[in-house]
């Protein structure tokens, strides 16, 4: 007689990667009424906006991110990078049920709309099909776009650009693997995570928020980009484990816990202990590398100590507002912090994904 099949584990146990940050949360002083003005900009913008997106919205909480994580930032640059942030969820909820072929045409529309924000300008050369008609998706680019780069220096204006079309670039090749049912290696998942988490050009506003621009010298610093690694991977690596409870009930494998459990033969629970660990050692070795910052004189000292705090913002403000937004565990966010244990969702069928 053959062997019963292993039960399948009905409760997860949520790593406490939170005790291992030493950098406080802090809100920004006017972040809900902000927040709350951005949300309505996107509605507003919208020509359709389904009661499922206005429930996704409600639920993601994108401005209370931005307030944790640009909590220095006057009110009114505050303002673009809430909107900024709308706009990425916007477009991670339009991918969702796009096909490769169309997340490259809004890739494309997008990117248009950094380089002619003052008009819309579709473009048909080099095979691209824009439509004669304006998508949301472009308008609502063009508009936080313009206003962005009326203040932002044009090092952080490069920076960003660059940055997003990375992002949109891996955003196509995910959705490609979905489509296929690919699950990467770890060393090449974590690769194209750097770019699907959006946290690159994220950073990149950080400089924004604080009205500074610094040296391509200092940027391109081994330690400083080695301490914006370690921000990115704890980012998309916690939120892997927080969200992999509604990913694996929606047959998404685009997921660290997915990586690991295929390629390292672990179980659910032993891949989520790993990768929490592999997280706390991303909080650990960022601030290794920051003991190894080099000086460059009190004025850009600085401004690169702020920018620090920025990353540091985005350690502890993505850690806090993980139990805050709906996204990943509904309305019960703040006990499940507490007791640090969450019921397994029914997994999507084989060929959901």
């Amino acid at each position: 007689m053959d062997p019963s099949p292993p039960s399948r584990a009905t409760v997860l146990r949520i790593p406490d990667i939170a005790s291992h940050c030493p950098f406080k949360p802090v809100y920004h002083k006017n972040g809900d009424a902000l927040a709350a003005a951005s949300e309505n900009w996107l509605k507003g913008g919208c020509r359709v906006f389904t009661e499922h997106m206005r429930r996704h919205l409600h639920e993601l909480k994108a401005g209370q991110l931005a307030a944790y994580c640009y909590n220095e930032c006057p009110d009114d640059r505050f303002r673009v990078i809430c909107d900024i942030l709308n706009v990425w969820w916007l477009l991670d909820d339009l991918s969702e049920d796009l096909k490769a072929s169309e997340t490259k045409n809004m890739a494309d529309v997008m990117m248009n709309a950094l380089a002619f924000p003052q008009s819309y300008k579709p473009t048909r050369a080099g095979g691209k099909q824009q439509p004669d008609e304006e998508s949301d998706a472009s308008r609502l680019t063009r508009d936080y776009w313009i206003r962005c780069i009326s203040t932002a220096g044009p090092g952080v204006q490069a920076r960003y650009v660059h940055n997003f079309e990375l992002f949109l670039i891996a955003v196509d090749q995910e959705v490609k693997d979905r489509t296929s049912g690919e699950i990467p290696s770890l060393a090449d998942y974590i690769k194209s995570r750097q770019h699907t988490s959006a946290c690159r050009p994220a950073f990149d506003l950080i400089e924004y928020s604080l009205d500074m621009e610094l040296p391509d010298y200092v940027i391109e610093n081994p330690s400083l980009q080695s301490m914006k690694d370690c921000v990115n991977n704890l980012v998309s690596w916690s939120n892997d484990i927080y969200s992999y409870n509604v990913e694996q009930s929606r047959g998404i494998t685009h997921n660290i816990i997915s990586v690991i459990m295929k390629h390292y033969d672990m179980d659910l629970q032993a891949a989520v202990d790993h990768a929490g660990n592999m997280c706390i050692e991303a909080i650990e070795s960022f601030c290794e590398h920051k003991t190894r910052l080099p000086s460059y004189g009190p004025e850009i000292d600085s401004q690169v100590a702020a920018y620090t705090r920025g990353l540091e913002s985005w350690i502890s403000g993505n850690l806090e507002w993980s139990f805050l937004t709906q996204r990943y565990f509904g309305s019960s966010g703040q006990d499940i912090k507490k007791h640090g244990s969450v019921k397994l969702l029914s997994p999507a069928p084989a060929n959901a994904a």
